[in-house]
């Protein structure tokens, strides 16, 4: 049996727009990365954080995929989405991805993040993340979020240590 979440924690009708465009140029349906409950309160993607973003996980061919749409309590100045809150989005696409991928925590060491154009309050970005290369446990990833008209807002490199087992 399917659980069905509450409206809050669903994908709005305009990501699931987009969702489906996504997977029309994959050709393929894109699996959704499964939540985790024993992190449940993480302030990205918990489900039982009642101020989080509550982020959904699209697992890509070479990497992950995720839409947000900015609410008015996600700015800064007025109609722009916060930098920190950017900052959160990019370094989630890239740990999460991670945690996923390898079954443990990834922890950043080091982020590189470029702002490149504003986020506008109520419309829907992209965020994106892939793996680029890895030396043990450090892993560097990048991440970029795009505005609807496609322009790049903001890019970030990572470097990630993933927990010992």
């Amino acid at each position: 049996m399917k659980t069905i979440l509450p409206e809050a924690l669903q994908l709005n009708e305009t990501e699931k727009q987009l969702l489906e465009e996504e997977e029309k140029k994959f050709g393929a349906k894109l699996p959704e990365m499964p939540k985790d409950r024993q992190y449940g309160m993480c302030f990205a993607c918990g489900e039982k954080n009642p101020i989080g973003l509550h982020l959904h996980f699209f697992r890509l061919p070479d990497g992950v995929l995720a839409f947000f749409t900015p609410k008015p309590e996600h700015q800064s100045y007025n109609g722009r989405m916060h930098g920190g809150l950017i900052t959160v989005l990019l370094d989630e696409i890239m740990g999460n991805y991670l945690f996923k991928k390898e079954g443990v925590p990834a922890y950043t060491a080091r982020i590189d993040l470029r702002f490149r154009a504003p986020v506008q309050i109520g419309t829907t970005i992209r965020c994106e993340g892939h793996e680029v290369k890895r030396k043990g446990r450090l892993v560097v990833m990048e991440g970029v979020i795009t505005n609807p008209d496609g322009t790049v807002a903001a890019e970030a490199t990572s470097t990630l240590m993933l927990e010992k087992e």
